[in-house]
């Protein structure tokens, strides 16, 4: 299975609540960039995306939307909104489903949350501490296979490039 994680793009920081809070302009730019370099990428590995996970949450919200823009909404019917991947759910129970929509013959999925949950996802399907830095808008790539996970790729937002 083909699992990429992201973290939402640059969030104002301030609001009513944590739920509440949404991108910035440049949080939309990054979320956007991050959607066609993962396009183009996808492409070029003919991949597809057959499920994309994302919390309920505000910002990630929105970076689906700048991502699906840069897919020509073509995500829009894949989309999984789940409140297991808010900021501080259990990796532990994200794998679990992972596992369960991989034998239900899911092979690739994009995932879109927030810290720490993201870096912690990666170090429980990796199997070791996880080696990325999550700046907002960070995409992971693993292939995960039998409960064992490699670290494919990784794609910095623009200020990391």
């Amino acid at each position: 299975m083909n699992i990429f994680v992201m973290r939402h793009g640059e969030a104002e920081v301030m609001a009513k609540t944590d739920k509440e809070r949404h991108l910035t302009d440049y949080g939309k730019k990054q979320a956007f960039a991050q959607g066609e370099w993962l396009k183009n990428y996808i492409k070029s590995t003919a991949l597809s995306f057959d499920l994309v996970l994302v919390s309920p949450y505000q910002r990630a919200l929105e970076t689906f939307e700048e991502v699906d823009v840069a897919f020509d909404s073509a995500l829009k019917n894949k989309q999984e909104i789940w409140d297991g991947i808010t900021p501080y759910g259990s990796a532990e129970l994200v794998v679990n489903y992972l596992s369960v929509l991989e034998n239900e013959g899911v092979g690739s999925v994009l995932l879109i949350s927030h810290l720490p949950l993201v870096g912690e996802i990666v170090a429980e399907l990796y199997g070791k501490r996880n080696p990325v830095s999550f700046y907002p808008a960070t995409l992971v790539q693993v292939d995960w296979k039998m409960g064992k996970g490699e670290i494919l790729t990784h794609h910095y937002p623009l200020e990391m490039l």
